[in-house]
């Protein structure tokens, strides 16, 4: 388990995720008693690590906190809580309302945007951020403005807004919004610590919109496309595993440039307008 500063550390767990992250950091809130934030261990040797790292940290877990309902934030949650009920310490899981409605074991505590919560002596604000998820929490650090991320960004790869769950809009103003919480470090769900908070959010925001205009752009040429006739053009020499989340990211963007009238649905392919 490593630290990152007083109340804060963390474990890298094995999960289900996205390429090229294949970790999930479980967050530890707290100095004796901890929460555990997104548990993501989706095997049994790597739930018995996670078990093991809390152990020998000498700290007890009493609430396992999700930022949202994906599979890589949450598969390890249940095989966590019940390693300590079995103790006689059962953990209570926080979450957003929008969170619990789409995961399948029931949620302790709903957390409501702008809710503190006190975390083994630790203080943390919760900031409703959706987005890339309906239910999407960042919790930020009362006394040192650290502001746990989830997946608002990334520390390796990016993050994939589906057109399923996610809103690139929306997604847009979380980020804004945490910008001007002038966090002092992001903690993401996936990589290292972002310590230049302020420049990773603009960062982010900047892509974005040059993101939405090189799509437009390819769609301007094309005439007329599907967001899977994009792929090559918006992303060149990409991984075929990812390939389906590409789709899935220019489908988003192509939605809120329909939004703002820059291009048209047309016979199940977009066009610019």
């Amino acid at each position: 388990m490593e630290s990152f500063a007083p109340g804060i550390r963390v474990v890298a767990v094995r999960s289900p995720t996205l390429p090229p992250a294949t970790h999930t950091n479980a967050w530890i809130l707290g100095d004796d008693e901890v929460a555990v934030v997104d548990p993501a261990a989706d095997a049994p040797d790597e739930q018995a690590r996670l078990v093991a790292a809390l152990d020998a940290a000498g700290v007890r877990p009493r609430w396992i906190v999700l930022t949202h309902h994906h599979c890589d934030h949450l598969a390890g949650a249940v095989a966590l809580q019940q390693a300590w009920t079995a103790r006689g310490q059962p953990l209570q899981v926080c979450a957003h309302a929008e969170t619990a409605a789409r995961i399948p074991f029931p949620v302790d505590r709903l957390v409501e945007d702008g809710a503190t919560l006190d975390f083994g002596g630790r203080r943390f604000t919760a900031h409703f951020t959706p987005g890339h998820a309906p239910g999407h929490l960042a919790y930020q650090c009362v006394a040192s403005g650290v502001v746990i991320a989830g997946d608002l960004v990334a520390g390796v790869g990016t993050i994939a807004i589906s057109p399923l769950d996610g809103h690139l809009g929306t997604y847009l103003a979380s980020l804004e919004r945490l910008r001007q919480l002038r966090p002092t470090a992001l903690l993401p769900a996936h990589g290292p610590a972002l310590v230049h908070a302020e420049t990773v959010l603009t960062t982010y925001l900047a892509h974005r919109h040059q993101r939405s205009e090189q799509i437009r752009v390819a769609l301007g040429r094309a005439g007329r496309a599907d967001a899977a006739a994009l792929v090559p053009a918006v992303y060149p020499g990409l991984d075929p595993r990812v390939s389906w989340a590409a789709v899935g990211q220019i489908e988003s963007h192509l939605r809120w440039l329909a939004e703002h009238g820059v291009v048209r649905a047309s016979h199940g392919e977009w066009e610019t307008t």
